[in-house]
């Protein structure tokens, strides 16, 4: 069930107009920064084509919902493209622990606890989103994953925004994808993730409409489409599938994602 009451969705829709569309994702993140600086708590309502919030405690965030990406709870490592390690609970967060994913290392721990509020942001924080008026509580607001500085996540919003641009000419979040019936390799070996990804793929549907199916990351199942897109298992309806043995560059995901030193989106 979503944490977001119904009165905030009514409340996202009642934003004042005159401003320009291409502006909106610019004032969320400086609303966003206003309000980690002062060590807020409470829930900022956005509106547009994802529906949703992005939810504060003291000046971090801790969950954002979007109406296009998956409320998923549990942590599929595998769907995030991340290896695994020795099994057990990593130490890399106490929220990590409870949602015990191995340890796999501190930084992909941290990015596999945060990966839903960062994948809901990211829709979030587009050109036609705007937010409504911020629902302040003097209650510290229960989050379900480990919080997240605003710098950090505007950082990476603005990163994953970049990589999928680079996609856009052969696939974004809402390109309907078949399976590749022309397939000429004789033997091609994939992932368990990415062969549920083929299997779903059968009917013509998107990358978006899969990952909330299967409750994956909008973002990372949008990668793993591409890979298998350029490694021919997967083909976009008038578009030429990537020849055999002769792929186009393959994005890996954790170098999509890995935190570098970028400007805030």
């Amino acid at each position: 069930m979503s944490l977001i009451p119904r009165r905030s969705r009514v409340l996202a829709g009642s934003v004042r107009p005159g401003r320009e569309v291409n502006g909106y994702a610019n004032l969320i993140a400086a609303r966003l920064r206003k309000l980690a600086a002062a060590g807020s708590t409470g829930m900022l309502p956005v509106s547009g084509p994802a529906e949703g919030a992005i939810i504060l405690r003291g000046g971090h965030v801790i969950h954002a919902e979007s109406s296009r990406t998956s409320r998923r709870r549990a942590v599929d490592l595998a769907a995030l493209g991340l290896a695994r390690g020795e099994a057990g609970p990593s130490s890399a967060s106490q929220a990590a622990s409870q949602l015990a994913v191995p340890s796999i290392g501190k930084v992909a721990g941290l990015l596999a606890v945060t990966e839903p509020i960062i994948d809901a942001a990211t829709e979030l924080l587009s050109s036609q989103s705007r937010y409504a008026k911020f629902r302040r509580s003097s209650v510290p607001v229960a989050g379900p994953s480990h919080p997240i500085s605003v710098t950090a996540l505007l950082t990476e919003v603005d990163r994953r925004h970049r990589v999928l641009s680079q996609l856009t000419d052969v696939v974004t979040a809402d390109t309907p994808v078949v399976r590749n019936v022309s397939l000429t390799w004789k033997r091609l070996q994939v992932s368990a993730p990415q062969w549920a990804l083929v299997v779903e793929m059968s009917d013509g549907t998107t990358p978006r409409a899969v990952a909330m199916e299967l409750g994956r990351s909008v973002f990372a199942t949008t990668i793993e489409v591409y890979r298998l897109i350029e490694l021919g298992l997967l083909a976009v309806p008038g578009r030429s599938p990537a020849p055999a043995g002769e792929q186009g560059t393959v994005l890996a995901f954790m170098g999509a994602v890995h935190n570098e030193r970028g400007t805030d989106g």
